[in-house]
């Protein structure tokens, strides 16, 4: 009967669907994602005017914090 694809009633349960590769994966690109936002925000705080990493400086009068 299998080769007909059909199945017997009390048959071999399906088991649910599990983590894969690619979900591996997709979850190590989005804490690389996460590391690499932390570690820009962290070089933003060191660059920017007051230690805010979202406002700009002034052209020209660029000045680093150590």
């Amino acid at each position: 009967m299998s080769q007909f694809g059909m199945q017997m009633p009390g048959g071999r349960q399906n088991k649910g669907s599990a983590p894969d590769v690619y979900t591996a994966l997709m979850f190590l690109g989005v804490v690389s994602m996460g590391v690499a936002v932390a570690m820009l925000w962290i070089a933003g705080t060191k660059v920017s005017p007051e230690g805010n990493p979202l406002k700009i400086q002034e052209p020209h009068k660029i000045k680093l914090i150590d």
